[in-house]
């Protein structure tokens, strides 16, 4: 019988190669969408989950009662292993994360991603195997190195690298102990290689929030238990004064303490920062929109073509079929089509997942995705329900047809099944004009991005990467060897580079007046302000005084001035935390300026040259501003002097401009992906209505004609046929307005700076809908209304 019904279906689809065509195609691409954010949103999920122990292994941060602040004092994860009962292991650990770190061997140098400074314990609370030393005593040298199987293929081939010496920076000398094998899922910490510091020891106090720590518990216990914990523990010992317990002191409005995060859930679902799972949600509900559309189509064009096989129907019930029968039969012609829409939706996740994997730089395959089953299942359960629906609806439909009617011609479907389908051709128009929507709202807030006056000005501005030697000890000679080079118009320093995608957000607790005000540090020199082209609006900018270079003055921008509080901060003294015998007298107001995009709002900072006096900071790089149009042969002069500054580093620059595009990245995907969904639901839906209304004219041939002969125009004839499709495609309209108003409200929330929602966005979109609408029915009833009547009469 299954056979029987299988040749029947292929017959069909022989037979009605347009519309099956068309019916595959949407559910196809609608299938490989679908299947490829299914794998994106496997591999987000995977994160930290390599080894069954990481489920004991949570990060430990602090916040003020202001701020949430990532790093912690550089000895809390010793003072946790000592004081908690709950920590089996504890260390501390400074990742540098997407930054390169020259590393050196013999006479091979590579710059090199993922590097990890580490203390002892780290491999004690991190289960990475090693595939050659021992986990237990790999960090136990102060000068030991852990690599990956990947930079040793870099730095020594098939070598066994183990005792051979590595240095980093062209300064510290580390001796390799162990090679770790790469994990097989992502991790939010990319360790390519672990070294001990040989400033370890002086490092280690209490005011130095550079690290990063973590804990390995005895065992596997609720996070807000161990956060309970380890914040009654740090407050007993950091925070109590006068007696007052943990819990007056959060009565008391108090925030300031530690929070833990299970390292499972430090990429998707962190207790403070951002998460990418977010995105990830977004593209799946693109994606189940997008097959929605697939899946509607399909459906309504399996319902429509099913009253042209009603006279078949009728034919098999007066031969005997029942009611099951015809179930399966359209069931199995669904099923059919079904099936090789799912093989073509695998062929073309073959053909764009390369493309996908290069947008996202991840490296997804469906195949050793390691889910297989789960996305399998996955699909099997979308594929049933459109099945369901375009199989067992006109089964059932058609089952109720009066034989007798049926064979004498009478095809009328009643208003229930015309209902249905128009039902769907508003669903599927409803997601094509939110696409739309989306769409519009998305580029402009990129535009706005784009646009924005960020406060400075990157033009020709190059970012040089250097060691810290020539940052700090050899900065005069460096800059005033870089401005004799022609083209060259200032040279300055920061700790803070606009444009980098991550900049250090931590706040310090200045005191004016006796109050303490939290406000971030940015060392920088002289004509760093200049180089950006930034005025001041209230004193002036640094100049070569001692003060000024002796960190005795200070410039703050206007959100430092609001949160002093004071009418003209000019003049006005603060001071650096446990340095109050040292007034910092600020000197200069400038405007708010950008540097990290506009998600967050401008810090209130305060920025001072030199660490001579109270607080060291280091870090950062050089920036070089040029006023010459000649800009390749400036920057050829600049890599030729810098041989001479740093023979033994590569030079390494870019451009602030195209390094603040960047921080766009995620937002310029978001928008590609969405025109590619967005193009597609509308090809669908185009696919769709002119395949439905050929169809539905086709079946209205003879009434065609008779209006011709009886005078009906060829305008008059193709308002009659489309009116009935755009009173549709309106009422998909009024629905998506304020679906597409409320979705995008909600993303524009993410961002502090953003552009309005104006009415023109929907204005627009509706245009765009109905006359794609327009044009997509116009072709086939202008067709049909151009016809001979004649020829259309004949047809009976």
């Amino acid at each position: 019988m299954i056979k029987h019904y299988l040749k029947i279906a292929l017959r069909n689809l022989s037979k009605n190669k347009t519309y099956s065509a068309i019916n595959i195609t949407g559910l196809a691409v609608g299938l490989a969408g679908f299947i490829i954010i299914l794998l994106y949103l496997d591999y987000e999920l995977s994160y930290d989950t390599w080894a069954d122990s990481l489920n004991q292994v949570c990060k430990i941060s602090s916040r003020t009662d202001e701020d949430i602040q990532q790093q912690t004092p550089a000895p809390l994860s010793s003072f946790l292993k000592q004081h908690s009962p709950a920590v089996e292991a504890a260390t501390t650990c400074q990742p540098a994360g997407d930054f390169e770190i020259l590393l050196s061997a013999g006479d091979k140098k590579i710059y090199q991603r993922g590097g990890v400074e580490a203390d002892s314990s780290f491999l004690k609370v991190f289960p990475y195997k090693l595939v050659k030393g021992n986990p237990a005593t790999a960090l136990d040298k102060p000068n030991a190195i852990v690599i990956s199987e990947e930079v040793a293929g870099k730095l020594f081939g098939n070598t066994d690298p183990v005792g051979k010496t590595i240095r980093i920076f062209n300064v510290v000398d580390c001796e390799v102990t162990a090679v770790v094998e790469q994990p097989g899922k992502p991790s939010h910490l990319n360790a390519q290689f672990i070294y001990r510091s040989p400033y370890e020891k002086q490092n280690t106090f209490w005011e130095n929030y550079s690290y990063l720590t973590y804990v390995k518990t005895k065992q596997t216990m609720p996070v807000k238990k161990l956060e309970q914990e380890v914040n009654r523990i740090y407050h007993e010992s950091r925070l109590k004064k006068d007696n007052q317990s943990l819990e007056s002191f959060r009565k008391a409005g108090h925030t300031a303490g530690l929070f833990v995060d299970a390292v499972k859930d430090i990429h998707n679902f962190p207790e403070h920062g951002t998460s990418n799972f977010k995105t990830v949600s977004v593209l799946l509900l693109l994606a189940a929109l997008l097959l929605l559309v697939g899946a509607i189509n399909f459906s309504n064009l399996s319902i429509a073509a099913s009253v042209r096989r009603a006279k078949e129907v009728g034919v098999r019930k007066v031969l005997g079929s029942n009611k099951k029968q015809l179930i399966w039969q359209f069931m199995s012609e669904a099923g059919l089509q079904c099936l090789i829409s799912l093989c073509l939706a695998l062929g073309l996740v073959r053909v764009i997942l390369p493309y996908f994997n290069s947008l996202f730089s991840i490296d997804l395959d469906f195949l050793q995705s390691g889910n297989v089953l789960l996305h399998t299942i996955q699909l099997s359960l979308c594929l049933l329900t459109v099945i369901v629906i375009s199989g067992i609806y006109p089964a059932l439909f058609l089952s109720r047809y009066n034989t007798t009617k049926v064979l004498k011609g009478d095809y009328s479907t009643g208003v229930k099944g015309n209902s249905f389908r128009n039902a769907l051709i508003v669903v599927q128009f409803t997601v094509s004009a939110f696409f739309i929507i989306a769409t519009l709202i998305i580029s402009r807030q990129m535009n706005y991005m784009q646009t924005m006056d960020k406060g400075f000005s990157g033009e020709r501005v190059i970012r040089l990467e250097t060691s810290q030697k020539t940052r700090e000890a050899d900065f005069e000679t460096v800059r005033t060897m870089l401005l004799t080079i022609p083209g060259v118009q200032y040279i300055s320093k920061t700790t803070t580079i606009p444009g980098d995608p991550v900049s250090d957000t931590a706040t310090i607790s200045y005191k004016h007046n006796g109050q303490e005000y939290r406000m971030a540090s940015v060392k920088v020199s002289t004509d760093y302000f200049r180089t950006l082209d930034i005025a001041p609006v209230q004193g002036s900018l640094f100049d070569h005084s001692y003060a000024d270079q002796n960190t005795r003055t200070a410039i703050i921008n206007e959100a430092a001035a609001r949160k002093l509080n004071v009418q003209n901060p000019v003049g006005a003294t603060i001071t650096f935390p446990h340095c109050d015998t040292v007034p910092v007298r600020v000197a200069g107001v400038v405007e708010n300026f950008n540097v990290s995009g506009f998600e967050n709002a401008v810090q209130p900072v305060v920025f001072t040259i030199g660490n001579r006096a109270c607080m060291y900071q280091s870090g950062g790089a050089i920036l070089v501003k040029l006023n010459s149009v000649d800009i390749q042969g400036t920057v050829a002069r600049i890599e030729h002097v810098w041989k001479s500054i740093e023979p033994d580093f590569p030079i390494r620059y870019s451009f602030l401009d195209d390094n603040f595009q960047k921080l766009f990245a995620s937002y310029a995907r978001l928008q590609l992906i969405m025109n590619f969904f967005g193009g597609t639901a509308i090809l669908i839906s185009m696919m769709g209505l002119f395949a439905l209304t050929a169809f539905l004219t086709g079946q209205r041939t003879k009434e065609i004609g008779i209006r011709k002969i009886l005078g009906a125009g060829v305008g008059n004839l193709s308002i009659l046929m489309s009116k009935d499709f755009m009173r549709l495609v309106l009422i998909a309209i009024l629905i998506a307005v304020p679906l597409g108003w409320w979705a995008g409200d909600q993303w524009l929330q993410s961002f502090v700076y953003r552009a309005a929602i104006d009415g023109w966005i929907f204005v627009a979109a509706a245009l765009i809908v109905v006359m794609i609408s327009i044009f997509t029915i116009g072709i086939q009833t202008i067709k049909v209304a151009a016809a001979n009547p004649v020829k259309s009469l004949r047809r009976e």
